[in-house]
């Protein structure tokens, strides 16, 4: 990830040697010059790339906290970051239109196939619209990566005493059983980055188009759905070449048309549809 605070800390310095009034900030147009000044900065770092416009983001975020006591120098990050986020939320929400088809055929098409009984539990729709915004940023479907935290920690606010974290990612040992916001966001982003490496290993290998996982924030199918939890939880043989299947079929599937293993939860496609028909119910 990019780094911005020494960028901001020497532009900071600047803004800092005026004075701030103990009343609500005023900006001169000294500040809206220098503040469009750094916009045009941030156009060129970011250079239109989701993930960069999302940390910046944050990062200002961030730094503001840390300045909130400076009304001048809060204006001026708040202004920036604001920037950021709008800019970074137009590009989601046009992507959001395009893929309203693609969900709507696929809810169409699979919904019938699970009990329309079954609530999404409420823990999975906490958080939401920052799982949305960092899915987005790494062009994986919201839907997707809360299914996968539902099937592996139930979407609850917490983290599992064996160290892998909501995700269940067997790679890390986070060491740590307390949860924060920050760990939270850290898990999420372990998760999507894990998932496109994943992606990327197994297309390097299998150049046909019928072969590849092409899941993105805009467009899957099932085959392409059905492969990416292969490639995350295991495969039925160990390959990562063809038609790969999951090594644990009700992973997948519990609750799905008559699979059922009689398991704590679901699987991931069941909680994936109904993610998919409620984003399509409330989101659009």
């Amino acid at each position: 990830m990019k780094r911005i605070w020494f960028i901001f800390i020497i532009w900071l310095f600047t803004f800092s040697i005026q004075t701030s009034s103990v009343f609500s900030y005023s900006p001169t147009s000294w500040d809206i010059q220098q503040i469009n000044m750094l916009k045009v900065q941030l156009n060129s770092i970011t250079n239109d790339n989701n993930q960069d416009l999302l940390n910046f983001y944050y990062q200002i975020k961030g730094l503001q906290k840390k300045l909130s006591n400076q009304e001048r120098l809060d204006y001026i990050l708040n202004e920036l970051g604001n920037y950021l986020y709008w800019n970074f939320l137009n590009k989601k929400n046009q992507a959001k239109q395009q893929s309203k088809l693609v969900k709507q055929n696929f809810v169409n098409s699979y919904i019938s196939w699970i009990s329309l009984n079954w609530p999404i539990l409420n823990s999975c729709t906490w958080r939401y619209n920052t799982i949305d915004d960092m899915s987005f940023a790494y062009n994986i479907p919201t839907a997707l990566t809360i299914a996968s935290r539902y099937r592996e920690t139930n979407c609850w606010y917490y983290l599992p005493k064996n160290w892998d974290w909501p995700f269940q990612i067997l790679s890390k040992d986070y060491w740590t059983w307390e949860i924060s916001e920050d760990i939270f966001m850290q898990s999420v982003q372990d998760y999507l980055e894990f998932a496109n490496r994943k992606h990327s290993r197994y297309n390097d290998r299998n150049k046909k188009d019928w072969l590849r996982v092409n899941v993105s924030y805009t467009n899957f199918d099932l085959t392409w759905i059905i492969r990416h939890w292969a490639l995350y939880n295991g495969l039925s043989w160990s390959t990562v070449y063809w038609n790969i299947l999951p090594m644990k079929p009700w992973y997948v599937f519990d609750g799905y048309g008559q699979e059922f293993s009689w398991a704590k939860r679901y699987g991931i496609l069941p909680q994936f549809i109904k993610i998919l028909d409620r984003e399509l119910k409330n989101k659009y």
